[in-house]
């Protein structure tokens, strides 16, 4: 017995030095010449280059032309992991996704099932449901789901919204599924900071597409280890009135690896659509300040 009680106060300390080491330890996706800040303004000028043409091959520098855009599909979390981070009502279920472009306002509703109807959203970052057919504030912040349509929204729109961060840098050469792509490091400073999150962008040399990101949740909704950071895989493109839209959409934990049955959770279209709805639809506050690209 006194054995036992001691292994597990061995394994309690270990755990407790582990998390508490964690909290301390940040992801950082800079590679030694991007932290030293010794790339030449030409280098830096290619990696704004060939960003901004992935953005202009994928059609995102026609976004602006459009207000709103709405998509259904299931959002699968697989797995213990994905048990754990779901913040859904449901798994997998069919889902009904709207959102405005250029900012952080949208909405969620379950389609089908036991939860069909349950309807989520974010004004200004002011998250709200719909309750007894109202809209409503008044009711418990949900930072999973805060989470969750931020993160969407932000990854259906990320050629565009990373192109205006200030710090943007050639990352080098790297393959994918056996296809070189070259990465580029963009984030608002240099530094890893809890202020602000990294990303590197995995440019297809042969299809010029974003095909995936890695990049780090410093707001994340769960208590996770600080030093864990994230990817997605963006496959099945299709043109959608000239832009293209990955109707796959695969998170992975650290690196991507190219296969996309390996995930933790995987956004997975039905349809897209653009303007098929009025902005005001899903800003149902009429006195709520708008914020734009803007956190609170």
């Amino acid at each position: 017995m006194k054995k036992t009680t001691t292994f597990s106060i061995a394994i309690l300390t270990v755990v407790l030095v582990f998390v508490g080491i964690s909290s301390f330890v940040l992801a950082d996706l800079r590679n030694d010449e991007i932290k030293n800040d010794t790339q030449t303004k030409t280098e830096i000028k290619f990696a704004k280059t060939i960003l901004q043409n992935a953005a202009i091959k994928q059609g995102l520098s026609k976004i602006g032309e459009h207000q709103t855009y709405e998509v259904t599909g299931t959002d699968h979390w697989k797995g213990l992991l994905g048990k754990m981070g779901n913040p859904w009502p449901v798994n997998g279920d069919k889902l009904g996704l709207k959102f405005t472009v250029g900012d952080f306002d949208g909405q969620a509703t379950v389609l089908v099932g036991n939860k069909a109807g349950f309807t989520a959203g974010l004004q200004s970052w002011d998250y709200y449901e719909k309750v007894n057919g109202k809209y409503s504030t008044d009711v418990k912040d949900d930072a999973g789901l805060t989470f969750i349509l931020a993160a969407f929204h932000y990854f259906f729109e990320i050629g565009n919204r990373l192109l205006e961060a200030p710090f943007i840098r050639y990352a080098g050469v790297d393959s994918l599924n056996g296809e070189e792509v070259e990465k580029v490091f963009v984030s608002w400073g240099n530094e890893a900071t809890k202020e602000y999150d990294q990303y590197v962008v995995w440019i297809g040399k042969e299809s010029g597409l974003i095909e995936a990101l890695t990049f780090t949740t410093r707001d994340n909704f769960k208590p996770t280890p600080a030093f864990l950071y994230g990817a997605i895989l963006f496959d099945d493109f299709r043109n959608i009135d000239g832009i293209l839209i990955p109707f796959l959409q695969s998170a992975q934990l650290g690196e991507p690896n190219g296969d996309a049955t390996d995930y933790v959770h995987q956004l997975k279209l039905e349809n897209f659509k653009w303007d098929g709805f009025s902005a005001k639809e899903i800003r149902p506050f009429k006195n709520e300040k708008a914020i734009g690209n803007n956190k609170p």
